[in-house]
């Protein structure tokens, strides 16, 4: 029998043929022969093994049977047409975070018990994440973002006729209930006090102070703000056009009843004919730059900004013995929601300017107002006026 360099043996199934190895199978009467393209022993093994599965699918089910990367292939193409750049990004560092549980499995190999498996790795087994020195278990959240992205391919194999059902959605939702199997445990939400945002903004940056003021006066998110651009708001309407998530448009009012929510700060921003954006920094130049000014442009990075400035505002405070509580951008959207509501403004319109698709949503901060203050945001002020009042609110009351 024909050897390899160093006279090494074939795999079985395989033969060498002028120093490089081929492999050989028999199905459907048939003696078939081809070349592995590789003259490595292992590499033959593993590619005749591969290929003899595919030719047994395709003899036995008439189809041969797919990989989970060939279905990764097909969903890269599709998918990202059909959702936001940011929410693509973060389904491929979920797949990739999912990859070793994944990787050479057959799209039929996937199933509940598999999909089980990951959630218990994921939950019970410490691993260091990207950029991280030190191994942490993930949260419930995580690991449903990461179920959520596997569950989109997953989506994609239905569509395309490779299996019948989805089977992350089989093991989240047994017998087809409502209710997820995973479930999170929501800490309450902590209200930042003013006096605290006010000491970030008087650290941040003159337009990243204005975004942290848009924040608190608007209730959009960060990224909806960092998104915006100047056609964005109309001065001669007093209103913003605000493109939330799954790129779902809403407009909301910078004036109500007179008092001023957003508006202000927005409409005193200074512009910049580099960029379209609302909000923009320019990058500084390095000592030894030869490009003297950079250009301005949107910002990339917000949320990791703004964590550094609260960091500092927090190392500066404990220096000097002041209190501070640090708190994420999100907590800035909380705050204008119970600001809306304590000055007996309309839960309902709350809702709208919010971008929340159910009111279920809104509801949870009721849990800040009095019974005669949910009274009147929930079923108006017949009792004390219409259901868009204009009652002080929490950051502007005296004690």
């Amino acid at each position: 029998m024909p050897k390899g360099k160093g006279g090494r043996k074939a795999p079985k199934g395989c033969f060498w043929r002028d120093g490089v190895l081929y492999g050989r199978i028999q199905t459907g009467g048939l003696d078939v022969k081809w070349s592995l393209r590789t003259d490595d022993p292992a590499v033959a093994r593993s590619r005749r093994k591969a290929e003899r599965d595919r030719a047994v699918a395709t003899q036995r089910y008439g189809d041969q049977r797919r990989t989970f990367e060939e279905a990764l292939q097909g969903w890269g193409k599709f998918i990202p047409t059909q959702i936001s750049e940011s929410t693509f990004k973060r389904y491929v560092t979920s797949l990739d975070v999912l990859a070793p549980h994944l990787q050479g499995l057959y799209v039929d190999e996937i199933d509940k018990a598999l999909i089980g498996s990951i959630v218990e790795s994921r939950r019970d087994v410490p691993a260091v994440p990207k950029g991280r020195k030190h191994p942490v278990t993930a949260s419930i959240a995580t690991i449903k973002r990461d179920l959520t992205a596997l569950s989109s391919v997953c989506d994609w194999m239905v569509d395309e006729g490779w299996r019948d059902d989805n089977p992350v959605i089989t093991w989240l939702k047994p017998g087809r209930r409502r209710r997820s199997r995973l479930q999170e445990r929501r800490d309450p939400i902590v209200l930042p006090l003013m006096a605290h945002v006010e000491m970030v903004i008087e650290r941040a940056p003159a337009l990243f102070a204005g975004m942290i003021r848009a924040a608190l006066k608007t209730g959009a998110r960060l990224d909806e703000l960092v998104k915006a651009d100047r056609a964005h708001l109309d001065r001669d309407r007093r209103q913003l056009t605000i493109i939330g998530k799954r790129n779902k448009l809403r407009v909301i009012d910078l004036i109500d009843a007179g008092e001023d929510f957003g508006f202000e700060v927005l409409s005193s921003l200074p512009a910049s004919i580099e960029t379209k954006a609302l909000f923009w920094h320019r990058a500084e130049a390095g000592p030894r730059s030869r490009l003297g000014q950079r250009r301005a442009e949107r910002y990339r990075q917000a949320s990791s900004n703004f964590g550094r400035i609260v960091e500092a505002v927090a190392e500066q405070a404990q220096k000097q013995d002041q209190d501070f509580r640090p708190f994420p951008f999100h907590d800035l959207r909380h705050l204008h929601a119970v600001n809306w509501l304590k000055s007996g403004r309309s839960i309902y319109v709350l809702q709208q300017r919010l971008g929340h698709t159910s009111i279920k949503t809104t509801e949870m901060y009721l849990a800040y107002l009095t019974p005669e203050e949910v009274q009147t945001v929930t079923l108006g002020k017949t009792a004390a006026g219409s259901k868009s009042g204009n009652r002080p609110s929490v950051q502007d009351h005296k004690p």
